[in-house]
């Protein structure tokens, strides 16, 4: 996870916390030409903190160089998965947001997964619902449908969502799924 980043100049500072083997990630950035100096702090036995330093490489000045324009903000953390995937928000004005995505490198494949208004809240613990999923717990919530005892029901939600039973029910597996997955994906478990 990239927490914080400067890219001005010809060398780039960057602070990223990473699960994971401290080891291989160690022997992975001696190794990398354009690292110039890092340094790893150890948060947990499977969890650590990497300042490091680097020479751009083009496809990153090339990629950096399109976020550049007015009216555009990366918004942190970047998030890096292990297939070379990275996930991030930008926020901005329409036609500089349309501008970056046709400026970045073709070597950068770009998903764009959701438009919509900025809620920094949002980016606190996202779990990645879509809208008829945030709707659905939305309304089971003021249904008292999670209350403990439980006292509404699933009928109820499905009323005021103007869905099927089953339809509503699905919609909330899916929602309590995906926040549970989220939820575990923020810790790591022994």
């Amino acid at each position: 996870m990239l927490v914080h980043g400067n890219t001005l100049g010809d060398e780039d500072s960057f602070l990223l916390y990473v699960v994971g083997d401290r080891e291989p990630y160690r022997a992975a950035l001696a190794a990398a030409e354009s690292v110039v100096d890092f340094e790893i702090t150890e948060v947990d036995d499977r969890s650590f903190y990497t300042f490091l330093r680097q020479r751009r490489p083009e496809v990153d000045e090339a990629t950096f160089g399109a976020f550049q324009p007015t009216g555009v903000i990366v918004v942190p953390p970047i998030q890096f998965l292990p297939d070379g995937v990275a996930t991030l928000t930008v926020g901005g004005e329409t036609e500089a947001l349309q501008s970056t995505l046709e400026a970045l490198p073709a070597a950068v494949e770009v998903t764009v997964e959701r438009v919509g208004d900025y809620d920094w809240r949002q980016s606190l613990f996202d779990p990645g619902l879509t809208a008829r999923q945030r709707e659905a717990v939305r309304t089971a919530v003021e249904a008292d449908y999670y209350a403990v005892p439980r006292e509404g029901s699933v009928e109820a939600v499905a009323d005021t969502l103007g869905c099927s039973t089953n339809t509503a029910a699905e919609h909330l597996r899916k929602a309590e799924a995906a926040v549970i997955a989220a939820f575990c994906r923020l810790r790591t478990y022994e």
